[in-house]
Order: C-alpha cells, then sequence, then structure tokens
C-alpha cells in the first residue's frame, strides 16, 4: 500500500493531464507558462510517449493544395480556412515556444506531387491562394514543374509540382526530447508507465503494478490529451483511431532532394532526413483495416510504400529500407480540433487528425484560455 509521503505528496495537484505526447506536453506548459505557481502533473501509460507524437514523419505542415480543396469540398470554404488558420497559429506557437535549433528545424519548403488524377486541381490554385491571403499575407502555392526532373521524379506519373514556401521539417525525437526538457524546466511532473483507467470527476485512477492496487490522483482540473486514445476513457467521445505506416531508408549517395512532399491530398508524404528518405501513408488503401489502435503491420501498405519508391520517388536509384514503424493518429468527422467538457472538471482536447505538431499548441492555448 502507499506510504503517507506518498499519498501526502504524490496524489493532488492543481491540473492533471493525462497523455504526454506533444498535445499534452504543449497543454502542460500553456499552463504552467500562464499559472507559475499551480501544481501540474502528466500522467502517461507509456515509457515514453505512445501513440504518435514519438512516432510521426517530422512535418510543419498546413495542408496541401490538393487536401485544402478536399476540405473545401467537404466542410465547405469557412471551415477549410479555419483549418489552416489554426495550424499555421500552431506552428508558430510551437516556435516561440522552442528553439528552431533544438527541434532539427530546416525550411525547405513543401511541394505535392500532382499527378493526371488531380491535374485539374491546378486551376484552383489562384482561387486557395485567394482564400489564404488574410492568413499568409502572400501567395501560398505557386508551381515549380522544372524541379520534376531535378528531383528525380518519375515524369511518367508526376505531371507537376506545386510548391509552397511555408512548410518546413523537424527532428521529431529532438523536438519531442526538447519539450520534455522544457517541461521539467517548468516544474511539471511526469511519471510514466501511468496507465489511467478511469477518469471520474476530478479523478484519475491508475493501477501500481508493483503494489498490485489501485491509486486515484485528483486535481482541480483533469484534461485528457490522449488523442486516439481518448473513447478508452470517454467511451462517448466520437473519436477513431488511424494507424500511420512509416518506413526510412539507409543514407542514398546523391539523393536529389530536400524538402518534404505530399501528394493525393496528403494521404501520402515524404521526406529527406539528411541523405535518407522517410516515406509513410496509405491509410487511404484500407480505411478500415487501419482504423485501429494496434502497432501491427499492413502487408498491401508497406509493399505499396516501396512500389511508389520503386517507380515514383526514387526510379533507377539504389536504396536499401533500414527501418519501419507506426503510429496511432486520432481522426473525427469534422478534422476541426475540438475541446470537449466532460463534467465539471474535466475536459477533452481531441481532433489533431494526423496534424499534431501542427494543432497542438494551438489547442493547448485554447484549452488553457477556456479554464481561465
Amino acid at each position: 500500500m502507499l506510504s503517507f509521503w506518498e499519498k501526502n505528496s504524490f496524489l493532488a495537484y492543481d491540473y492533471i493531464i493525462v497523455g504526454s505526447g506533444i498535445l499534452g506536453l504543449s497543454t502542460a506548459c500553456e499552463i504552467k507558462e500562464n499559472f507559475p505557481d499551480k501544481e501540474v502533473l502528466v500522467l502517461e501509460r507509456g515509457i515514453l510517449p505512445t501513440g504518435a507524437s514519438t512516432k510521426n514523419a517530422g512535418f510543419l505542415c498546413f495542408g496541401s493544395l490538393t487536401e485544402i480543396l478536399s476540405d473545401i469540398k467537404l466542410k465547405g470554404e469557412d471551415n477549410a480556412v479555419k483549418l489552416v488558420e489554426n495550424r499555421w497559429s500552431g506552428i508558430n506557437l510551437l516556435k516561440h515556444r522552442i528553439d528552431e535549433n533544438k527541434m532539427g528545424y530546416f525550411n525547405y519548403g513543401g511541394y505535392e506531387l500532382i499527378d493526371e488524377k488531380y491535374f485539374t486541381s491546378l486551376d484552383k490554385i489562384e482561387y486557395v491562394n485567394e482564400m489564404l491571403k488574410n492568413i499568409f499575407n502572400e501567395p501560398v502555392f505557386e508551381l515549380k514543374n522544372g524541379k520534376i526532373n531535378q528531383f528525380g521524379f518519375s515524369d511518367g506519373f508526376v505531371k507537376s509540382l506545386v510548391f509552397s514556401p511555408y512548410e518546413a521539417q523537424v527532428d521529431t525525437g529532438q523536438m519531442m526530447k526538447t519539450l520534455l526538457k522544457y517541461a521539467q524546466f517548468l516544474g511539471i511532473q511526469i511519471i510514466n508507465g501511468c496507465d489511467v483507467k478511469e477518469v471520474h470527476g476530478n479523478k484519475a485512477t491508475a493501477y501500481h503494478n508493483v503494489l498490485n492496487e489501485e491509486i486515484t490522483f485528483s486535481g482541480e482540473y483533469i484534461i485528457i490529451c490522449a488523442n486516439a486514445f481518448t473513447q478508452q476513457l470517454i467511451p462517448e467521445i466520437n473519436i477513431s483511431p488511424g494507424r500511420g505506416e512509416v518506413l526510412v531508408t539507409k543514407p542514398i549517395d546523391g539523393l536529389k532532394f530536400k524538402g518534404i512532399f505530399h501528394y493525393d491530398e496528403g494521404y501520402y508524404y515524404f521526406r529527406n532526413y539528411g541523405k535518407r528518405v522517410i516515406f509513410g501513408g496509405g491509410r487511404n488503401l484500407d480505411f478500415k483495416g487501419e482504423e485501429t489502435s494496434e502497432f501491427g503491420f499492413n502487408e498491401k501498405i508497406i509493399n505499396d510504400l516501396k512500389r511508389k519508391l520503386d517507380e515514383v520517388i526514387l526510379p533507377g536509384q539504389k536504396y536499401e529500407i533500414e527501418d519501419m514503424w507506426t503510429g496511432i493518429m486520432g481522426f473525427t468527422e469534422s478534422k476541426l480540433p475540438q475541446i470537449q467538457k466532460i463534467g465539471e472538471n474535466c475536459l477533452a482536447a481531441v481532433s489533431c487528425n494526423g496534424m499534431g505538431i501542427a494543432l497542438s499548441s494551438y489547442v493547448a492555448k485554447e484549452l488553457v484560455s477556456l479554464m481561465s
């Protein structure tokens, strides 16, 4: 059983955050920056953040041309603009909190590969630029077709390249490690290996696997930042898990491109990491199969990623796959970030929809404003 000391000093806080991914840590930091005298605790079930925060491909992006056009079609122009604005705000808040040099930041720009299927989307570049002018104050997208051959892509597949100077890449490991260090510098307590089983009112109950007993933490507020895993604690939250599959090559001599790249409405994405290629996506090949919280692999998708490396991204170039992994994202129908009140003392932040790096700092700021 817990000692008097443990009960007296480790169980009661002002704010308790469930989840130490980028959203949970950003929320904890936002609280501590605004209320330095408050006691803040972060509970994380894994040894490291478990979902997608340490498993993403490291994109600082706000949406490609075809993705934005898809959002306009599905949700309307106002919601599409709001989503881009939220992502761009979150990117700038993150860069304000973490020095660019401490998260492996490189601004090589972002590109979208346009094939025949999406060729008519090029007619909408001026329309989208005009739609986003109040956010960026200048055109966001422009054609860079001369770089198709320069980058070594298959010109049989890639019919056009759309460039944005506002997108960049980060080193996911450096970024999360720096954010963890910053949270600890602020005096935020983080407990790893603490699997919260139940949240009720202002209390979070976890199981102590050494003492074989339940322990309960209490706070003025409980904030759930578990993204795809939120439904395991709050079943009424309408969020679905979505697995993302990623692979990375060994260093490639003479790699011809730098930057971040998208195609097919953002369902595929790749980038350079030094001389390596990090490539992920393909969830749209099997939406139902990838609606899972299991960290496994989908052979159909992995084979498709390898084929696209061979035929589109690195045609005629020798490469070897060095590593593969998966991360679990959370998706909602609206795609807009959501903050839901769960009782009087509990909030849940959901709906990063695969854009956690871009949205987390924005959502954290909104959370703290709501509590204030």
